[in-house]
C-alpha cells in the first residue's frame, strides 16, 4: 500500500470513527460542547490504529497504542474544561472494541458445540479460542490504554501539592 493510498484510508476510517463516536456520545448523554472533541478524538485513535495496524502490528498492540492517545486526550481536555475524562472518552473508545472477533469466537463454539464429531472440529475450535482470546485482549487493553493516562495524572497531581 502506498503512502497515498495509506492517507486515503486513514481520513475514510478516521471520518467513519468520528461519525461512530459522536454517535455513542450521543447516546451517553455527554453535553453538546464535547461532541466536536469526541469525534476528533474518535478520528484520530481509530486512524492511529489503523495506520499501525497497516503497518503489521497486531490488534492488540495497535488498539492499545490508539487507547493511549484517547486517554492523553481526555485527561488534557478534562483538566481544561474541568469535567470527567470519561465524557470525552467513553464515545471515541466503543467504535473500537472488536466486534467481529467476539462474534466469530461465539459462532465458533456454537458451531464445534452442536457438532456430533470433536475431531474434524478442533481447527474451528482453536480459531474460536484464538478470536475469543484477541476479543478480550484488545478490550482490556483499550480500558486500560484510556485509564492509564488519567492515572498517572492524578498522581503526578497528589505528589506536587
Amino acid at each position: 500500500m502506498n503512502s497515498i493510498d495509506l492517507v486515503v484510508l486513514l481520513i475514510q476510517k478516521g471520518c467513519w470513527a468520528a461519525i461512530a463516536a459522536v454517535g455513542f456520545a450521543v447516546l451517553f448523554n455527554v453535553p453538546k460542547y464535547v461532541l466536536p472533541h469526541c469525534a476528533l478524538i474518535g478520528a484520530l485513535g481509530y486512524a492511529l490504529r489503523v495506520a499501525l495496524m497497516s503497518n503489521g502490528m497486531g490488534i492488540v498492540l495497535a488498539t492499545l497504542c490508539a487507547a493511549l492517545l484517547i486517554g492523553v486526550l481526555a485527561t488534557i481536555l478534562a483538566q481544561n474544561y474541568g469535567v470527567s475524562e470519561t465524557l470525552f472518552s467513553v464515545g471515541p473508545a466503543i467504535p473500537m472494541i472488536p466486534g467481529s472477533y467476539a462474534y466469530k469466537a461465539v459462532i465458533g463454539l456454537v458451531t464445534v458445540a452442536n457438532s456430533p464429531d470433536l475431531e474434524h472440529d478442533s481447527t474451528l475450535l482453536l480459531a474460536a479460542f484464538e478470536n475469543g482470546i484477541k476479543a478480550m485482549l484488545t478490550v482490556l487493553f483499550l480500558s486500560f490504554g484510556i485509564a492509564l493516562p488519567s492515572l498517572i495524572w492524578s498522581t503526578f497531581r497528589r505528589r506536587n501539592k
